[in-house]
């Protein structure tokens, strides 16, 4: 067993694991009552807020609002593309709640005393009194010091007292002008109360906090992903205030989404009106040129040829007012986009655009306005996200310009090979009269812009037609907002369940954390379970001041142990009459003169003739712990030659007769070197000659060497480990000590047990031998 490896025990042990952690019972109480108490006393605190949802449908799909109608099936143009995912941060959006929010005047909010830690909300029927506010100033909230609630003590029909956080009280008449620091106000009974006085809180809330709050609280669900249905809840302390802003949002929600579509279709309404105002002036100037060319030169209709001609020049004029119109559409558009800096403005859509890039262009400007005008209305213009915008919209407005100067150079050049072609019809034209011709030019204007001014009138009709269709709401409500019946906060079980694992989780980890980080030898398992080398016995925990455990006629556990302890020594040594006993441990403290002189005891009890040797030279207390003193002793017998044993010997009255001590004597400069002395055997030789049983008490081996310089004298070694106060990691010291020989057949004793032994309690006299044993450690107490 010299190369002994503690091994792992491979069964657990769970009744030990059990017994361990049921020792801290206590902790495990206290844990589950004080957090159930917590828990009691939070769900006093909190207020309950009960659930409200409602369901909509989001109009997301691409194709027109107003695809449905026959009539307006081709207006496609002002149809606003909704994404579910944007739609439901517009929904969340702080702006959106404060209008509706506004909309309902909730400024003031009224409590009454629901028990001793919380106040209760109230509202609608349930308020008896209306605060009516006259003005009401919202910068003022921004004012740290502001006192913002009040109690109302209606002390009857006709009179109140208002009270101030700060205790202040005044007395007041309903109806009665109030004024404070964020306004004026008055307040009305509203109806009779059962009993005077009757106390009701108000509390004047910040309309900017408020907003946030409800906004903050808002849950918006996506139901899923291949639909557009969005659900909206959040909770509330009164249901019935919940349900009506819910509603309300979602009725302002509908109100902006029209007037964000109706926008574009004004824009266009708008453009074309101030278009038409300058094609209707040209054509009225034309119309009278024409009317004066006739009656100065007496025209009524055109010869024959010039109609030939004229057809040949209608054809090039249809083509030239095509022409025409494209470039002054192209003309518009860039002085449109041209006098813009950074206020965009939406580009007209219903205008006939003459190249389909163009038109897409013009399609993706608009959607970006579109979406930076929606952005605008929910974060501030610095934000970072509006200044991209900003750049993707100047990005675009440049690429129409670029665009719109290459398809009018294109237009151009097909107009001047035109009127190339118009000019050689002229010049054949030459027998025409100067008059006609010059007749058939103005005509050509004046169709050109007559074909303007149709198509202009007949945009502005679709556009108006647009405008009148867009009051179908963005979205559909499916479920209106309803209120659950039960409170979903706080939710008891689940504040009862958390609390109850909690305190009996906590109290567990707390244990299980000082088991980890106590590395004391607890239970005699932890000793066991770490090495090899055999337990002699256990000693159980002496609360008496007297020193001597055991004596003639005592029982104790104490007393039945150490016979234990000396019983297993004559099986350890079965082959020796005389036996030399080495008692040593780790450290001080931890009980080795204790057991040595109660060890001596048990053994001259048993007619063996003893002595306790005081061998730890550097802190002796064996016989300080009898209250003795002695000038002479081991020191001063190697020192002197002169001494003999019998010198050294200390007898004491209260010791069995066959039980001698030999003290330290004079404390050395090197006790390690005197160990080593050859005086030290004959030394033991000698006390061999006269006693049956040696008992050195050596000094600490695991903090100096003395013990290992006497073991070769040693039959036994004792070593004392002592309960919750050794260090585990000594057995392991212990075993590399075994392993290399240094200490002589070693045995371990488990001191300072606080438990009983199982067995043998019944045999401990607990009555007459107990009065006995009280008796006797009287009459040794006066002894010393």
């Amino acid at each position: 067993m010299d190369d002994f490896q503690p091994k792992e025990v491979e069964n657990t042990d769970y009744k030990y694991l059990v017994m361990k952690y049921l020792k801290f019972w206590y902790l495990y109480v206290a844990g589950l009552v004080g957090c159930l108490g917590l828990a009691f006393l939070y769900l006093q605190i909190s207020t309950p807020e009960y659930p409200i949802e409602a369901t909509i449908l989001i109009n997301s799909n691409k194709s027109s609002d107003f695809s449905q109608n026959a009539v307006y099936s081709e207006l496609e143009t002002y149809q606003s593309v909704k994404l579910v995912e944007n739609e439901s941060e517009v929904l969340q959006s702080v702006s959106l709640m404060k209008q509706a929010i506004q909309e309902l005047d909730l400024n003031v909010s009224y409590f009454v005393k629901d028990n001793l830690f919380r106040n209760k909300e109230i509202f609608g029927p349930q308020v008896p009194i209306k605060v009516v506010l006259d003005r009401y100033d919202s910068a003022a909230f921004f004012d740290e010091d502001l006192l913002t609630e009040f109690k109302v003590h209606v002390q009857g029909p006709e009179s109140f007292l208002l009270e101030d956080e700060e205790e202040n009280v005044s007395t007041h008449q309903f109806g009665e002008e109030l004024a404070f620091p964020f306004g004026e106000f008055n307040i009305e009974l509203l109806r009779e109360l059962e009993e005077y006085p009757s106390t009701v809180i108000i509390n004047f809330n910040n309309p900017y906090s408020l907003a946030g709050r409800y906004s903050n609280k808002l849950d918006v669900l996506i139901v899923n992903k291949f639909a557009s249905v969005v659900r909206l809840g959040f909770t509330d302390p009164v249901p019935q205030k919940g349900m009506l802003v819910l509603n309300k949002l979602i009725e302002a929600y509908n109100r902006e989404a029209m007037l964000n579509k109706n926008q574009t279709a004004k824009n266009t309404i708008d453009f074309i009106n101030k278009q038409l105002d300058s094609v209707t002036n040209d054509l009225r100037e034309i119309e009278a040129m024409v009317e004066e060319y006739k009656t100065e030169n007496k025209i009524t209709e055109l010869s024959s040829d010039a109609l030939q001609y004229a057809e040949r020049f209608n054809q090039g004029k249809e083509q030239l007012a095509e022409y025409s119109i494209q470039l002054d559409v192209l003309n518009s558009i860039e002085e449109y986009l041209s006098v813009q800096e950074d206020d965009f403005q939406i580009i007209p859509g219903s205008l006939n655009i003459p190249d389909p890039s163009l038109s897409a262009s013009i399609d993706q400007f608009n959607e970006l306005q579109r979406d930076r005008e929606r952005m605008v209305r929910t974060t501030q213009p610095g934000n970072p996200l509006i200044l991209e915008k900003n750049q993707q919209l100047r990005s675009a407005r440049q690429n129409i310009l670029e665009n719109i100067k290459s398809i009018k150079s294109s237009v151009e050049i097909a107009r001047n090979n035109l009127l190339a072609r118009t000019t050689e019809v002229e010049i054949q034209s030459g027998k025409v009269p100067e008059i006609e011709r010059k007749l058939l030019e103005i005509n050509r204007q004046q169709a050109i812009k007559q074909d303007h001014y149709q198509y202009l009138v007949k945009k502005r009709e679709e556009a108006s037609m647009s405008l009148a269709a867009t009051t179908v709401s963005n979205s559909r409500i499916i479920d209106p907002a309803m209120a659950g019946s039960k409170p979903s906060k706080p939710n008891k079980l689940l504040v009862i369940g958390f609390a109850f694992f909690a305190g009996l989780g906590g109290s567990l980890g707390l244990v299980f954390v000082y088991y980890q980080l106590n590395t004391k030898i607890k239970v005699k398992r932890d000793v066991t379970s770490r090495t090899n080398i055999s337990i002699l016995g256990e000693i159980s925990h002496h609360d008496e001041k007297v020193p001597i455990a055991i004596s003639k006629g005592v029982r104790t556990p104490v007393a039945e142990q150490f016979r234990l302890i000396r019983t297993n020594l004559q099986f350890a040594l079965p082959n020796k009459d005389k036996k030399i006993i080495l008692v040593t441990s780790s450290t001080s403290g931890e009980g080795k003169t204790f057991f040595s002189l109660n060890l001596g005891v048990s053994m001259s009890l048993a007619d063996k003739k003893v002595v306790v040797l005081e061998f730890d030279l550097r802190k002796p207390l064996l016989l300080e712990y009898l209250g003795m003193e002695t000038k002479r002793g081991i020191s001063d017998y190697l020192l002197n030659d002169s001494l003999t044993i019998a010198d050294l010997v200390v007898k004491n009255e209260r010791l069995p007769a066959g039980l001698d001590l030999i003290g330290c004597g004079t404390l050395p400069d090197d006790p390690s070197e005197l160990m080593l002395l050859p005086k030290v055997g004959y030394f033991i030789d000698k006390l061999q000659e006269t006693y049956d049983v040696i008992i050195i008490d050596s000094a600490p081996v695991g903090q100096v060497s003395d013990a290992f310089s006497l073991s070769r004298f040693s039959d036994i070694t004792t070593y004392i480990m002592r309960y919750n106060f050794s260090e585990a990691h000594a057995i392991s010291f212990l075993n590399e000590q075994k392993r290399e020989r240094k200490l002589k057949n070693p045995f371990i004793v488990l001191n300072d047990a606080k438990t009983k032994m199982s067995y043998g309690y019944d045999y401990y006299q607990k009555g007459d031998i107990k009065k006995k044993k009280r008796e006797v450690y009287k009459k040794m107490a006066k002894k010393v």
